[in-house]
């Protein structure tokens, strides 16, 4: 995750904070380990120096997985406190808990104020799906990189998923190669079946040229997976041209086979061949 993103998480989770006041961020250590007899790790810790002075945001990431929200954030609250306490003594600054969900219910449980005692609370502030704006259209002004990562992340798996990835694939086109590679790269762990495909489609076919190691080997993998496709369509087409029957296995071993030398043998040998025994023998 890119530090200077976090204003715009904030503003999603309600604390709005102007771009222009941002004179600096980084990501500071996750160890949010002071005085305590056990280690006390955090999903990630932005440090950002604002025009009026510095402010740290700790940043809980909680999927539901289905479990009981009420649950989950229950046993997580307690930490969140101490989290924010040893923060706020150890930068001796505001401090602000960001809990980010891909759940609504988790988060409206995690903006419940946490009471430590009469007139002591910690005040956590989320966001989950609902609050996250859907971005189909790249040439938007809320379509910043930040804003159209967040989108594919929390609607990638929806409805909108092949216009919210296609809008972001454009965004990205216009920042740094090596960081719009690193962005994409988080995206695509969050990206379920289908949806994780149609990314893959988009980046092996895409004219820009932001790439990286794993961006190239999808352009390489889009190719071989034609080439395969075709050989597989020839091979059956052939089979069926020669009225060469084939059974259930041998039609799943053309499906699935992802060797292109073995297909063209089984090619050349169909040219010839009175039966399927002697195409797969």
């Amino acid at each position: 995750m890119n530090p200077a993103d976090t204003p715009e998480l904030l503003r999603i989770a309600g604390v709005r904070y102007a771009p222009e006041e941002l004179t600096d961020a980084r990501t500071d250590s996750e160890n949010a380990n002071r005085r305590f007899p056990r280690e006390r790790r955090i999903d990630l810790v932005a440090r950002l120096v604002l025009e009026d002075g510095p402010l740290v945001v700790p940043i809980e990431a909680h999927r539901r997985n289905n479990q009981n929200p009420t649950r989950l954030v229950g046993k997580a609250r307690p930490k969140w406190a101490a989290d924010v306490a040893v923060l706020q003594e150890d930068c001796n600054c505001p401090v602000i808990m960001l809990v980010v969900s891909d759940c609504d219910e988790v988060a409206t449980e995690a903006r419940k104020p946490i009471r430590i005692g009469p007139g002591s609370v910690v005040q956590p502030v989320a966001f989950g799906p609902g609050q996250v704006l859907v971005i189909t259209d790249p040439s938007a002004p809320e379509a910043t990189p930040g804003a159209a990562m967040l989108s594919a992340i929390f609607h990638g798996n929806g409805p909108q998923g092949e216009s919210v990835l296609k809008a972001l694939d454009q965004v990205l086109a216009r920042i740094d190669k090596e960081e719009a590679a690193r962005r994409i790269e988080v995206v695509f762990t969050a990206l379920e079946g289908r949806s994780a495909k149609v990314l893959e489609a988009i980046m092996a076919t895409t004219k820009f040229e932001y790439h990286s190691a794993w961006t190239d080997s999808l352009r390489e993998e889009g190719r071989t997976e034609g080439e395969l496709r075709r050989a597989r369509k020839w091979l059956l087409k052939v089979l069926s041209n020669r009225s060469i029957g084939v059974t259930a296995e041998q039609q799943r071993q053309i499906e699935t086979c992802t060797d292109l030398e073995q297909l063209d043998r089984w090619l050349s040998a169909a040219l010839d061949a009175t039966s399927s025994t002697e195409v797969f023998r």
